[in-house]
């Protein structure tokens, strides 16, 4: 798989064309396409609800309607009770009369404007998908009032109806408050940001057999995918030695703030990396080699903080700021680092970012195959602004990759990796139990020791994004959620390498 054969974010134009090539592509009618669709749905309601034998489904006119009455048609074959709801008296589109005429034949369907909210069982919103551009007005404002009335859950298809694809919200808008989405085929933009999380719920992703060739030809961001992982793979040699495997200079920790140190240390020897060399403040450096006894290390003259590096360390690759502090002493270090191995690639994380953004000059200087990891607040800092909404995050990450040629992994739930010519991925892995100190630096040891160990910048930067948010994820079936700790995503590092890499992929 290329880079542009991974699923991009969609709007209602790229859609259409997707829908009619794919047809076209494939030999298959716009009716056998929505079939597939539906059907992937139905087993994804199963999946999620397999005691459930009660279903209402309110279907709209277009074809997430039409998606809407095959799943219920499927849903009665099964012998499962069914209500479903659609427009009465007026055509709605070739597809969906189609699907209407079929389900008809088994079961009699309502009127919407006789919806009446269900008291048991599952409620499926399939008013409108990704054509809607504007807020609901009446009667549809009103209907779905009445969905979120139900004391039920609702699963939406493709997006809560009433929601744009990518647009935010306007105040006061009518939207399902969904307990699931069922995304159909491609991402929207829409279901990704923070804002709308009471109204998308749990987001399922389900392919649908889109032609892959004509995905590459919607432009921009992509949904990071395992099948093109996989594809970066740099197997290691039956015959290589520590040497061959990385060589990664890690300088961090400060007085107090050990612990990022080691968790950085400990996450990138689980990710691969050789030879790991800590620079640490001398007062660190008993209580690092304590917890992290495969690592060597080499003492700063200064107690307290790392001021400067006394000696060239053999290093292929740098980790710079986990726990570092912003000493003058440390700032003037990271000038000496960024000059001395100016060639090399490193990853700049926690206060390394924020010494960057306080100085221009250090700017000027950043060596051209660096990472930088910030979290929102850090990206305040080097941006010189906040984001106010979520929607912005795509286009920040773009442009401080631009302004500093460097790769930027701006972290969050769906953290967002761009490249300086503008390639973008979008990682779906991880989970908020995430939310806790430490978590960042285990993400900077994993992508500092694929840099070690020769990936380039922006694959070493989206191996690592979701391999970390995977890791979380496995620790999370023997955890809870809020139990989570930084050390729990390295002990599940290995499993998740594993996973990406060993086992056979689902496309």
């Amino acid at each position: 798989m290329n880079f542009l054969e991974q699923l991009p974010l969609t709007n209602a134009d790229d859609i259409r064309t997707l829908d009619r090539l794919t047809c076209a592509r494939q030999g298959i009618t716009s009716l056998q396409l929505m079939e597939r669709a539906a059907t992937r749905c139905t087993a994804k309601l199963l999946e999620l609800y397999p005691d459930n034998h009660h279903w209402t489904v309110v279907a709209g006119p277009g074809n997430n309607g039409g998606d809407g009455l095959v799943i219920a048609r499927q849903l009665f074959m099964r012998g499962d009770h069914v209500q479903a709801y659609r427009p009465h008296g007026r055509p709605c589109g070739a597809d969906h009369d189609a699907n209407a005429a079929r389900l008809e034949r088994l079961l009699p369907t309502a009127d919407l404007a006789a919806f009446t909210p269900p008291t048991r069982g599952v409620l499926i919103d399939a008013l409108f998908g990704v054509g809607t551009n504007r807020p609901l007005a009446e009667p549809y404002a009103s209907l779905v009032a009445a969905i979120n009335r139900a004391p039920v859950p609702v699963v939406a298809i493709d997006l809560p109806s009433g929601l744009q694809a990518e647009q935010p919200l306007a105040p006061n808008s009518a939207v399902v408050h969904a307990t699931h989405t069922l995304c159909l085929g491609c991402p929207k933009a829409a279901l990704l940001w923070a804002e709308h999380e009471p109204y998308v719920g749990t987001l399922h992703l389900l392919p649908i057999g889109l032609d892959r060739t004509t995905l590459a030809d919607i432009p921009g961001a992509r949904w990071l995918e395992p099948a093109w992982l996989c594809a970066q793979q740099r197997p290691r040699r039956r015959f290589a030695h520590k040497g061959d495997a990385g060589r990664l200079l890690l300088v961090a920790g400060s007085r107090g703030m050990t612990g990022a140190a080691v968790m950085t240390a400990q996450a990138a020897l689980r990710s691969g990396c050789g030879l790991l060399t800590a620079h640490l403040p001398a007062a660190c450096t008993d209580a690092f080699h304590a917890q992290t006894i495969e690592a060597m290390s080499d003492a700063d003259p200064h107690p307290d903080h790392n001021s400067r590096l006394s000696r060239d360390i053999a290093a292929d690759a740098l980790l710079l700021g986990c726990g570092l502090g912003t000493h003058a002493d440390t700032a003037a270090l990271l000038h000496d680092l960024a000059a001395r191995y100016h060639d090399r690639p490193m990853v700049w994380d926690a206060d390394a970012l924020n010494l960057l953004a306080a100085d221009p000059a250090l700017q000027a200087k950043l060596p051209p195959a660096s990472v930088l990891t910030p979290h929102p607040g850090e990206y305040t800092r080097l941006a010189g602004h906040a984001l106010t909404h979520d929607c912005e995050r795509m286009d920040a990450a773009r442009n401080l990759a631009a302004r500093l040629h460097a790769v930027v992994v701006l972290k969050g739930k769906y953290s967002i990796i761009s490249a300086p010519n503008g390639d973008t991925l979008i990682n779906p892995t991880g989970n908020a139990g995430m939310a806790k100190g430490g978590s960042g630096d285990v993400l900077a040891g994993i992508i500092a020791a694929l840099l070690a160990q020769g990936y380039p910048p922006f694959t070493a930067a989206a191996i690592g994004t979701y391999l970390h948010g995977l890791a979380a994820d496995l620790a999370l079936a023997a955890s809870y959620l809020t139990s989570l700790t930084a050390r729990d995503l390295i002990a599940a590092i290995p499993a998740a390498l594993q996973s990406l890499f060993l086992e056979p992929l689902i496309s």
